[in-house]
């Protein structure tokens, strides 16, 4: 049998076997094999405009309807042949199938379809026939041993397959949020994507408790995005889920995330074994400096003595109404034990003094112990 398949638009369908071309299968016999050939003809333009790929739908049905068409009453193959002046240069097998519901890998993405009883899908291993006009299709039908004898309607439909699959993100840094962050940090993100069809667009978002950071401004190299966005200056410490979307022309939206954690916390200082008595000679100054967030930063941790008056505290600058004894900030190296020591040599020292002990954690959150 020859079919020439014309042109109905509808959703997918690139080409629609007309009513009036509907294949007569006349006394199908059980168990008989028969072969139906025919050719699609792109009345609208010659070629799938899409550029998407291209699959067979057909359907088998029955003139009785007291015996419709079930699954596993046919068996349907078959191949195309491609030809250049009558002489054949590629043979294409595929397979049709006629499981109920299918996701159809191809090159562009993946598709999902559904194949009511005596509806066949017909497409390769690449989910795509790479199908041209006038291409020479023959399908090869077998009829179950048991199916009603009778006569059958073949019809055939062309379709472009449109990507029903999200694009792939991943964020490629994640390492960087392992880390902390503190108000007008700057946070970036390195994201891929991969996805069959054109990515219409790729942005990022965190909703934090005083602000919305979207990421949007993308830097492109391939399919790498590289986004930029410093923290808001009133950020609030919490963790946050930073995600990154990424949408394809046909709607469809893949993601990613991480989270973003936000540190304003300084470390807490303590002192250990210091009661404040009366010192003479030696000041054993033994601190603890806890982080649990972003650690402490070991070089941040330093002391100073000021001079007192009764009330009075030696001034920053070392200047007052009397001449005062102001030490300056004084690193606390760290000792064996975990502790920041330092032995304080005060035997040129006489009166009331205030000791200061701060630290800050690695992004800079200072705590001062007084």
């Amino acid at each position: 049998m020859f079919l020439m398949i014309g042109v109905v638009s509808a959703d997918r369908v690139i080409s629609d076997l007309d009513d009036t071309f509907n294949v007569p299968l006349t006394n199908v016999v059980a168990g008989s094999e028969f072969e139906a050939s025919f050719s699609f003809d792109y009345i609208s333009g010659g070629e799938n405009v899409d550029g998407s790929p291209l699959i067979i739908q057909l359907n088998i049905s029955s003139d009785d309807e007291t015996y419709p068409v079930n699954k596993d009453e046919f068996w349907v193959s078959g191949f195309v042949e491609k030809s250049f002046f009558e002489f054949t240069y590629d043979t294409i097998a595929f397979e049709c199938s006629e499981v109920r519901e299918q996701t159809i890998e191809h090159p562009q993405d993946a598709a999902f379809v559904v194949a009511d009883n005596g509806t066949f899908y017909c497409y390769n291993e690449e989910g795509d026939l790479s199908l041209n006009e006038k291409d020479d299709i023959t399908l090869k039908i077998v009829s179950h041993q048991a199916i009603y004898p009778g006569k059958y309607d073949l019809s055939a439909k062309l379709f472009y397959l449109e990507d029903e699959r999200a694009p792939f993100v991943t964020i490629l840094n994640t390492d960087d949020f392992e880390k902390w962050y503190r108000e007008n940090d700057d946070v970036s993100i390195e994201v891929k994507v991969v996805d069959g069809s054109l990515v219409s667009q790729v942005y990022g978002i965190a909703d934090l408790i005083s602000d919305t950071m979207n990421f949007v401004g993308a830097i492109v190299e391939g399919n790498v995005y590289s986004f930029q966005k410093n923290t808001p200056v009133d950020v609030e410490e919490g963790d946050y889920d930073l995600f990154v979307y990424a949408e394809d022309e046909y709607g469809n939206v893949g993601k990613d995330n991480v989270t973003l954690k936000i540190d304003r916390s300084a470390p807490v200082i303590g002192l250990v074994g210091f009661v404040g008595e009366v010192v003479s000679g030696i000041l054993s100054v033994n601190v603890s400096v806890v982080d649990d967030k972003s650690g402490t930063d070991g070089n941040s941790v330093e002391y100073r003595l000021r001079e007192m008056s009764g009330e009075n505290i030696c001034p920053e600058d070392g200047v007052g109404t009397w001449d005062c004894y102001n030490s300056d900030w004084t690193s606390l190296p760290l000792d064996s034990e975990g502790l920041f020591s330092e032995d304080i040599d005060t035997s040129g020292l006489n009166g009331e003094y205030w000791l200061q002990i701060r630290a800050s954690d690695v992004l800079g959150n200072m705590g001062v112990l007084e």
